[in-house]
């Protein structure tokens, strides 16, 4: 029987992705870590993105916050870490625009028993290719994330201007060795058609790792369609990793965006899906699904709604705040290995008994919230707006069940909300990123809300969890100055979180 993990984190400009590792590494000393358990302690930190800090005086540099588990409401500087490409020892060096921590995903890539990250910075220039993009990756120990070991890594097809490599990262173990392997998606890159053809784009290159870390073993490169009336376009842009054909191996699971979706004659966005069939995969990909409503999305989570085992995808992101409220794609699988088939429905908010207003769907993240063995969604909806009294954005739990996602009883979070800190206000960006923890590992999972914009330097809202729920009873608030770090207008902090 397949085993979905309802949290394991995984980060698609935010993307949250169930995550099931294979058995520990005959090799490794540990037992592998848990995602995002730097020190190997069993307790997952919190990884906080801010790709938009300037640093060293360079604008939007980027940084990410690791912040250790606490049971405060607000962390103090002792209990987190910003990690900078000027940190002691972290490969590269801080550039504007470079965008570290656009993107996050952590695994135990070696197996040493400590949780490792990978971090994204698609902004990355090199000689004579700006914004080719790269990813960095920092290895954990007993002490945490050590700048020791960090390495820089680009595309090793070959630095492309424009590429965005690292946009997007995935991890998980796609050629069953027991070693967790990393995807990164290169959505921009430009990709030669044939003669006649439309313009495809969009590349993903799976590192595989080993004892030593990511790229141990080499790397595998992948496309999308192309050549062909409907290409794949921004083939990339979202990743996950999940058993998606039932045949008990993780499969890569990749995102095109398509054309934004303000472009209603542009590409369709599409759903592929990259099987393991042996050590050196997976070779390729098959496309599951294209549809118009695909375009524009960059947010891509899998989890088992229906309690069935098999997961479902839920795609979302690429709205236009000012003529488009946004809204979900939900794929439902059928069929093993290339037989494997997607039907997919679509969901606006007041599908789900909602009203969001505006963004709906640019976040989520998916796990079991009420403990019925049904993972349930969590929806962020981040321009909401009524009119012309700007609310700041709203988060949405909405219930899955045997039947799929609930069309009522579900609940709505905002600045608001009674116990909720803070209060309402255009430009908060409340909800521009949701995630799902559990620090104390008790299977009580609770919220975790980015609102870049609060206060024009971000901060993130944490709703502890009950096991049937959250309860605002104890919810808390923090920004980068709370955790001793200054200059941080224009931080964007809480932007993206470790999921």
């Amino acid at each position: 029987m397949t085993s979905v993990r309802r949290w394991s984190w995984v980060a698609l400009a935010g993307l949250a992705v169930p995550l099931a590792l294979a058995s520990v590494p005959a090799q490794a000393a540990r037992p592998v870590a848990a995602p995002y358990d730097v020190d190997g302690d069993g307790r997952p930190e919190l990884v906080v993105g801010a790709p938009g800090l300037t640093v060293s005086g360079h604008l939007a540099a980027g940084g990410v916050t690791v912040v250790r588990p606490t049971t405060r409401t607000k962390p103090r500087a002792s209990d987190a870490r910003l990690i900078t490409q000027s940190t002691s020892g972290v490969d590269g060096a801080s550039e504007a625009g470079d965008g570290f921590g656009s993107a996050v995903v952590s695994a135990d890539f070696d197996g040493d028993g400590f949780a490792d990250l990978a971090v994204g910075l698609p902004g990355e220039d090199f000689s004579g290719a700006k914004d080719a993009g790269a990813v960095t990756v920092l290895y954990g120990s007993k002490q945490g994330l050590k700048g020791r070991r960090s390495i820089q890594l680009a595309d090793p097809a070959g630095k492309a201007a424009g590429a965005r490599f690292g946009t997007a990262l995935a991890a998980g173990d796609v050629n069953h060795d027991g070693y967790a392997d990393l995807a990164v998606g290169a959505p921009d890159e430009k990709v030669p058609g044939s003669a006649g053809a439309p313009y495809a784009s969009g590349s993903v290159t799976v590192l595989l790792s080993g004892r030593t870390g990511v790229g141990d073993k080499g790397d595998l490169p992948l496309r999308g369609v192309r050549g062909t009336s409907e290409p794949d376009v921004a083939f990339g842009a979202g990743l996950a990793v999940a058993d998606v054909d039932a045949d008990g191996r993780d499969d890569l699971v990749v995102l095109s965006g398509g054309r934004d979706s303000s472009d209603d004659d542009g590409p369709a966005g599409s759903l592929s899906f990259c099987p393991s069939s042996g050590p050196e995969s997976p070779t390729g990909c098959r496309r599951l699904v294209r549809d118009d409503a695909l375009r524009g999305g960059s947010v891509m989570v899998v989890g088992d709604v229906a309690g069935d085992v098999r997961p479902e995808l839920v795609v979302g992101g690429g709205s236009d705040p000012q003529s488009d409220p946004g809204h979900l794609e939900v794929a439902t699988l059928a069929g093993t290995g290339a037989r494997t088939v997607a039907s997919v429905v679509q969901l606006f908010d007041d599908d789900l008994g909602l009203e969001s207003g505006g963004a709906f769907g640019d976040a989520l993240a998916i796990g079991d919230v009420v403990g019925d063995a049904h993972d349930d969604l969590v929806v962020g909806a981040w321009a909401t707006d009524e009119g012309d009294d700007p609310l700041g954005g709203r988060v949405f739990v909405v219930r899955g069940g045997r039947d799929g996602l609930a069309t009522s009883g579900n609940v709505t979070y905002d600045q608001d909300t009674p116990g909720v800190p803070g209060s309402a206000e255009g430009e908060d960006d409340f909800g521009r990123a949701v995630t799902l923890v559990d620090p104390d590992r008790d299977g009580r999972p609770d919220l975790v809300v980015g609102a870049p914009g609060e206060d024009g330097t971000g901060r993130v809202t944490t709703v502890p969890g009950t096991g049937t729920g959250f309860t605002t009873s104890g919810a808390g608030t923090f920004g980068l100055a709370d955790l001793g770090v200054t200059k941080v207008a224009g931080a964007d902090f809480g932007t993206v979180l470790g999921r």
